[in-house]
């Protein structure tokens, strides 16, 4: 009877320690450095373990003792897992039941071939324990880990399809587990249901697989397609600029006889009020530089001009000067989304229309904050403003953007303000 339960703890310190191993490795999205992912990961697994070995020397569960062992397991590491080292838990769920799977695939392939039960532990069943996690672990890190981490990026914030399909497959194949264990036998049949399942698997990650790539397509369609509005708004204020600067020079012919005529009457005083005058005419036909960020100003220019053009009030503060790590593109597209959404908000605003918008640099930290009129009833999910009418896909780039730079985003209003703070990380 002790030997029995040796084997078995030493098989389970195998699964353990792969189960620590396995989570690292996955770990996409961390919350912390890897040095203190591992050291969580690692203590989740030593707490397991010691509930383990209480469990086997008391004997408290008997016959369930598999079934206490395998919830333990899902139960300790996924808590540590989604909530202890991640920073997304959709995304940390769907991967911790990929996982999960592939461990049930691993687990009943060595209960077929070596023809054991739960309990059961010797040299040829933790030789292939060890052999199939080490090949597992060598097509991921070389084949599969880039794809995942693209899969990860793909999946909405708050989208919670891909979590619950997820959630079935793992329940599935937990069922399959269980139901093998209390059976005690690998019939024909067992073998039909087995195979049926993980090929039914399978199936659900690759459909996942391609629905989260048609969402990264659609969210990539529709931020060119916000980027070709920036792009003509640009045009239509560079047209405006190329109209003005012909109209100055076709009217300065007319200016050096006006100023010829003050000289010849020899009224200077009449010929520095006039230049004066024609100095701040000119002026206001240009719009002034936000900021030395030529892509930045450049989009701000064909929203402000587009705001005020409808009429809403505009104020700016754009002080920031180095952005290290930070492409232009996703800088702009957060820009371009905040105003854009803005001018949305005060335009089903009542009262005064009114937007502001600042960026400021401490550190490495990029702080955005627009402020705009807004209506009275925004619709709030997961404290993220969500419109019935429409997919609020600029939130979403915002929230996709800020993710990518290990920054937040989060939203508010009150009073009629809608409010919106976006903090990047600057890469050193």
């Amino acid at each position: 009877m002790m030997d029995a339960v040796r084997d078995a703890l030493v098989t389970n310190v195998i699964n353990n320690i792969f189960h620590v191993i396995w989570l690292s490795c996955i770990t996409l999205e961390p919350k912390y450095s890897r040095k203190k992912t591992v050291l969580i990961l690692a203590s989740a697994g030593g707490f397991y373990q010691l509930l383990v070995i209480v469990l086997s020397y008391t004997g408290i569960l008997g016959r369930m003792f598999y079934l206490a062992s395998y919830s333990l397991a899902a139960l300790i590491f996924g808590a540590a897992y989604i909530f202890g080292v991640s920073v997304n838990p959709s995304k940390s769920i769907f991967l911790m039941c990929a996982y999960y799977c592939l461990w049930t695939f691993i687990y009943n392939t060595i209960s077929v071939v070596t023809d054991s039960f739960v309990g059961e532990g010797n040299a040829a069943i933790w030789l292939l324990r060890i052999g199939l996690n080490l090949f597992f672990l060598f097509l991921y890190q070389f084949f599969f880990k880039k794809r995942f981490l693209l899969a990860c990026r793909d999946i909405r914030h708050g989208d919670s399809s891909v979590t619950i399909l997820s959630l079935l497959t793992f329940y599935m194949v937990s069922l399959l587990l269980i139901g093998s264990e209390k059976l005690h036998s690998h019939s024909a049949y067992y073998f039909y249901i087995l195979i049926s399942v993980y090929v039914f698997v399978v199936v659900v990650y690759v459909v996942l697989f391609r629905f989260m790539g048609r969402l990264n397509d659609e969210w990539q369609l529709k931020q060119l397609q916000l980027h070709e509005r920036l792009l003509l708004s640009q045009i239509d204020s560079y047209e405006e600029i190329e109209q003005n600067a012909r109209q100055t020079r076709h009217d300065f012919r007319h200016h050096n006889i006006v100023v010829a005529e003050f000289a010849k009457n020899r009224d200077y005083q009449g010929i520095l009020d006039y230049l004066r005058k024609y100095e701040e005419e000119e002026a206001e036909k240009y719009t002034g530089t936000f900021c030395a960020n030529h892509a930045v100003d450049h989009a701000l220019s064909a929203y402000v001009s587009r705001a005020e053009n409808r009429g809403i009030k505009v104020e700016t503060d754009i002080r920031f000067w180095n952005t290290a790590g930070i492409s232009d593109v996703d800088l702009v597209s957060i820009v371009a989304n905040l105003m854009e959404n803005a001018i949305n908000g005060c335009m089903q605003a009542k009262g005064e229309r009114r937007l502001s918008l600042s960026v400021s640099q401490k550190g490495t930290k990029l702080s955005i904050v627009c402020k705009n009129a807004c209506a009275q009833d925004i619709f709030f999910e997961n404290g993220v403003p969500r419109n019935r009418d429409r997919d609020s896909v600029g939130v979403e780039s915002i929230l996709r953007t800020a993710e990518k730079y290990s920054g937040d985003a989060d939203f508010a209003a009150e009073d009629g303000v809608f409010t919106c703070r976006v903090v990047l990380c600057c890469r050193k």
